[in-house]
């Protein structure tokens, strides 16, 4: 539910920053991990691709910032 809410409200809020929607992203995985401990590699594997696919179809020309602190 947690990687549902947020990728619709990346993909459908015009308003949300490419900024905002990375710190959206690492809120849900941060969220997702406490709720989930042992999920950390599968995230990584299944769910931080769909994040980046979405990131990526809104903000094609955005370079993904790695290690960049957003919160």
């Amino acid at each position: 539910m947690i990687v549902e809410l947020t990728m619709n409200l990346i993909s459908s809020d015009m308003t949300v920053s490419n900024r905002e929607a990375r710190c959206l992203v690492n809120c849900a995985r941060k969220a997702i991990l406490e709720l989930h401990p042992g999920f950390a590699e599968r995230y990584e594997r299944i769910v931080g691709p769909h994040f980046d696919r979405v990131l990526h179809e809104r903000w094609p020309f955005e370079e993904p910032r790695a290690n960049e602190l957003v919160n």
